[in-house]
């Protein structure tokens, strides 16, 4: 007799066998290389935000775009049950909370530069915060929508922001933003970027009379 649910589950997971979600992951990690690279320049943060703000759009909507027409064409659509929808449910509560959480964070950093808050949040705390908050958001991915490579990913972006501040805090020196979010994102991409020829090679475009 067919397990159901391991044919639920496998049928899932095809949609998040495409490689896009991935290069959309690796892509925000560069989008914030960006923002530090604009930081270092301008000394601004409005314009750090701003700009992160508007890479990120012109990003997110033709990738995300591409993604769903991509998964549409060449495996149809999916209706989860209702265990799934349940777990679909968690993972959108668990992104509410982490934009919530980077909007304090931004928060606690505007704080800082403006004057009231001592410079040890940014320093100690905020890295700590963004590693807990990667490493909880991509841990609960994996385990809600049964992608275990999430899990990988959680933990480098995690580390990607007290690699970028704590050596300076504790040290006085400070690592390059692209050789942290850069190699992070580079590294993603090219995960995506391999896991996409697979799909292709797999799923072919239909062929139309």
């Amino acid at each position: 007799m067919a397990d159901l649910q391991k044919l639920e589950r496998d049928a899932f997971r095809r949609f998040y066998g495409d490689g896009l979600f991935d290069i959309y992951i690796g892509a925000m990690a560069l989008v914030f290389f960006a923002a530090a690279t604009m930081w270092e320049l301008f000394e601004d943060e409005l314009v750090s935000y701003a700009g992160m703000l508007a890479i990120g759009l012109i990003v997110t909507v033709p990738l995300l775009a591409y993604r769903r027409r991509l998964l549409r064409e060449r495996l149809g659509t999916f209706q989860p049950g209702p265990r799934r929808k349940v777990r679909i449910t968690r993972t959108r509560w668990v992104l509410l909370a982490s934009v919530i959480l980077g909007v304090v964070v931004f928060g606690m950093t505007a704080l800082v530069y403006a004057g009231p808050a001592p410079e040890a949040v940014v320093t100690l705390l905020v890295p700590l915060l963004w590693f807990v908050n990667a490493v909880v958001v991509f841990g609960a991915m994996a385990y809600f929508l049964d992608v275990p490579r999430f899990y990988a990913y959680g933990f480098v972006l995690g580390l990607a922001m007290p690699l970028l501040i704590w050596p300076d805090a504790l040290w006085g020196w400070q690592p390059a933003a692209w050789l942290v979010f850069g190699a992070a994102g580079i590294a993603i991409i090219a995960v995506g970027i391999y896991k996409l020829r697979h799909f292709l090679h797999v799923y072919p475009a239909p062929q139309h009379d």
